[in-house]
């Protein structure tokens, strides 16, 4: 069953841009074709729900495999799917999708002016502005603090509900994502979605 998934792999065939803009073929690293089939053939995400993964810090996604495999963060699609992965299968994959640069996930749903100018308000200025631990931008803060720029909004949304019911279960540490996801509404959040959905990265 592996060689012929390897195979496939293998066969796989995806367009990049190149830095002059044309298109070119190459093929992508083995195991490629599994995180596309949720991720996006460029690892762009899925307005279902599917993280970007494209121009995501590589140590950062390797990090996460790794608890993924090793089960301190819970997924049932990802940890299986990590555990049939190497340390060195990994760098591969989490570098190829760092180097993709493809159109954002949620294009095709333009945000109001209105609800995109709070969300920018908040991850700027608030209380517990999202840039000040994700970076300038939100594109990440080194292997703790991934990007959270041009990441569709249906991610967004679901994961801030994921923290928010950890937090639920016990009382989290201050600082956070937990903690921090206690002091938005739901307001608050669909104004953070759709602004930083939209934002390059």
């Amino acid at each position: 069953m592996k060689a012929v998934a390897s195979a496939l792999f293998m066969a796989a065939v995806l367009f990049v841009a190149t830095p002059g803009g044309a298109a070119q073929s190459v093929a992508p690293p083995p195991g490629v074709a599994v995180c596309a089939s949720c991720h996006g053939a460029h690892g762009e995400g899925s307005t279902t729900g599917a993280p970007r993964l494209a121009g995501q810090n590589p140590q950062y996604m390797s990090h996460a495999l790794s608890m993924f495999k090793a089960g301190s963060r819970a997924s049932p699609i990802m940890q299986p799917i990590a555990q049939g992965l190497t340390d060195a299968d990994m760098d591969v994959l989490t570098r190829y999708f760092s180097n993709q640069t493809p159109p954002l996930a949620d294009t095709g749903s333009p945000a109001s002016p209105a609800l995109a100018l709070a969300g920018k308000q908040l991850a700027e200025t608030g209380p517990e502005a999202c840039f000040s631990c994700h970076g300038a931008g939100g594109r990440g803060n080194g292997t703790r603090y991934p990007s959270i720029a041009g990441q569709p909004v249906r991610f967004i949304t679901d994961r801030i509900h994921e923290f928010q019911q950890r937090a639920r279960q016990k009382t989290p540490q201050p600082g956070t994502m937990t903690a921090v996801s206690t002091t938005l509404s739901e307001d608050q959040i669909k104004a953070s979605a759709a602004y930083l959905s939209r934002l390059p990265r």
